[in-house]
Parts: structure tokens; sequence; C-alpha cells
């Protein structure tokens, strides 16, 4: 499993590839398999608590820059791969890493082709390596897997790939985490990030203009609840601050939203749970498990009516035009204001993200590595347990 593009677990990307490290290790350990894990010494800290005894292959760190990482990728992580002694390569991150040649068994996952979509997403030089390099190297892939039926159909469409050879395998929700609100973990994050009041919470790297944050903020100022609750954002500078700090200063936002910047994975459940709404208004997403996170939890969310959002939380969301600052500060309202609706998502919620589960996913990804390798999935090794009869006669 390759580790390069993950954000070094920063990301909605980086959460996936937390989830899947961690269950593709323990499964293989049990049928008697190996996890390769190939990455740079910073890979390697970002994800220390779930590689467990996976083996690793370190890169140079010179490989953390994207271009000479990208390029690494192209041309030489298949014979990597190969030197390692992996049977099948996993790109957990092809929408940003892939190879041109590979030499061994691969499946790719495709978490969203916003870069596609959403205009001015990279700068020159990265916009020319998506659009020239990806569809070819997506054909050298043994098999491609996307995280939603919208990524999906993106994919079909924009890269004119046949839908039959897409694997639908869509994200899920560490139920271990996100579940009913805990009030210890609650205290926990309002005294990290000093949060006080009842405050809405987007999060979301601080990306501009795909993730959308300087529509918010204009939707956030024109509704009633900029009076009653913080606007709270959270999430890694990816280029975006210095403008959504712009803009929350030429609204006159200062004492009304809060930038935390980065927040540690054991704050995101408290700080989920006691948010009296959760955002997703990005342009363009592939999944959005921040969303499938706070309905897990019992909070009600408001997401764009575009990309996989509406695919991700059926009719437990309230839906908005991201491009409409209008429509948005409509929902911001309702969703804050409709008593009824949040006792119906607090009852709904947990259930309905309950379906999507991050162990029937590493399952069915698991089971595909095995299918493009063209080995037979072991049956997990269980010790036995001595019969009755056999304990009698060791006794004896």
């Amino acid at each position: 499993m390759a580790l390069g593009g993950t954000d070094w677990g920063r990301s909605g990307i980086g959460t996936y590839t937390r989830a899947v490290l961690a269950r593709l290790g323990r499964t293989l350990r049990a049928s008697g398999g190996e996890l390769v894990a190939l990455g740079t010494p910073r890979d390697f800290e970002a994800y220390e608590g779930v590689l467990g005894d996976a083996k690793r292959v370190v890169l140079p760190s010179v490989l953390d820059k994207p271009l000479l990482s990208a390029s690494w990728y192209l041309t030489r992580v298949g014979a990597c791969a190969r030197a390692a002694g992996a049977d099948a390569l996993l790109l957990p991150a092809a929408n940003r890493r892939v190879p041109l040649r590979l030499g061994l068994p691969s499946v790719g996952v495709v978490h969203d082709l916003a870069q596609f979509n959403v205009p001015n997403k990279y700068d020159g030089l990265r916009t020319r390596y998506v659009r020239n390099l990806l569809p070819r190297a997506f054909s050298a892939l043994s098999a491609l897997v996307v995280v939603s039926e919208s990524t999906r159909a993106d994919v079909a469409r924009i890269l004119d790939y046949s839908p039959e050879r897409l694997h639908v395998i869509p994200n899920g929700v560490d139920t271990e985490h996100f579940h009913t609100p805990d009030p210890s973990q609650i205290a926990a994050a309002r005294a990290h990030t000093g949060l006080n009041g009842e405050y809405l919470l987007y999060l979301s790297r601080l990306e501009h203009p795909g993730k959308n944050h300087l529509r918010l903020l204009q939707a956030y100022a024109a509704s009633p609840v900029r009076h009653t609750h913080q606007l709270a954002l959270v999430g890694a500078d990816w280029g975006g601050e210095a403008r959504i700090r712009a803009e929350i200063q030429r609204l006159k936002l200062e004492e009304r939203v809060r930038v935390l910047g980065f927040v540690a994975d054991e704050y995101i459940p408290g700080l989920l749970a006691d948010a009296s709404s959760v955002i997703a208004v990005g342009l363009c997403e592939g999944f959005g498990l921040p969303a499938l996170e706070a309905l897990a939890m019992g909070r009600p969310v408001v997401v764009s009516n575009t990309g996989a959002l509406p695919e991700v939380v059926g009719e437990l969301g309230i839906l908005c035009d991201p491009y409409d600052p209008s429509d948005m500060s409509s929902a911001l309202t309702r969703v804050v204001g409709d008593a009824a609706w949040r006792e119906r998502i607090a009852k709904e919620g947990p259930a309905y993200a309950r379906r999507l589960n991050w162990d029937r996913s590493c399952d069915q990804l698991l089971t595909l590595c095995y299918q493009v390798a063209a080995v037979p999935r072991p049956v997990p090794q269980v010790p036995v347990r001595p019969s009755r009869v056999t304990a009698a006669i060791k006794a004896a």
C-alpha cells in the first residue's frame, strides 16, 4: 500500500488511509499475509498509530514535495512494490498519485474528480498533470475503485471510462469513535478549542475555491443565526486561509467566526457531538465523511446539493445550492430553528449512518486486491480450542 498523496492524515483522504491501514493490516495478519507500506518518514510518522507490524519500505524524504512525489509514482512505484515482494499494489489516493507503468496487479482508489469540475482548483502545472496524465495512468491499473456513485458517474463521463469497470466501495463510519455523544469528549473538545456557547461546524481544509468558505461566510452573515451561533472552521490551511480571513474581516465577522485550523482526530467526535449543525458545502465532494459522521452522532447537517453529498445523507440532510449564498443562508436558518427536524435526526441519524462501516468497506477492498492478484483469499487463522476429550486425556 503506497501512502503518497494522502496528506499525512490531515484530510478526508488521510482519514480514509488511516481506516484502511488499520483494518487491512489486522485482516492480512489473521490469515498469514502481510501488509507492506511504502512511504516517507513523514508518512510513517503520520500513520504510526495504525501501521501495527506492517513491513515498512522507507522512501526518501525529498518525495514529500508534491512534484517529485508525483514524478516518482509515475515511474518508480511499481518497481519498488515488486522489489518489496508485493502480490498487488493498492493506491489509496489514485486521483493524485498513480503510475504509468507497473508490472504487477494494482488497485487504485479515486475519491473525486473535483479538479475537472471546479475551475481554478489547482495551479496550471497540477491541472495539466491531472488532465493529461491521470486518464492514461488509470488505464494501466488492474481495477479502479470509486467511493460513491457520484464519483463513478464523473469518472465514466469525464474520462470516458466504462462504468462496468468501476467498483463502488463507499467510505464508512468508525462507530467506536462516532456514536452517542459522550460528555467527556465534548468537554475535552471545548477545552482544546476554546469554543463557548452554541456553534455551527464546518470541518474541511481551508482551500479556495473548492471548499466554498467565502460563500458560506456570506450566507452566515445574512442569516439571523450569526447572532446566536458562532461559526467554527476546522481544517488545515490548504492555501485558502488568507482569503478566508480577509472575507471574515470584510463582513465584520471577527467576533463570530472562529478559524481553528487543524484539530487532532481525538477532539473531532467531541466537536461534532456538540455542534448545533455540521456543514458540508464543498462544490464537488466525492463523498463527505464529516456529514456521515455527524449523522452517526445524531447531529443535523446542511450539505451541498452537488457531488456525492445528497447520496451520502439521503433524506436526512438539508440540501442547499453551494453557488447561492442566499439559499445557503436559508438552510442555516432552518437547521437551527426546526426543532422537529433536529429531533428526527437525533433519532434516525445514528442507525442510518451505521449502514456504512469501515470493516465492510475494507473487506470488499481486500477481496478485490486478491482478485486482481489472482491469489485465492485465505481463510483467517483461528486458534483451535482443544475439545473436552483431548483436555481430559492431557489431564490424565
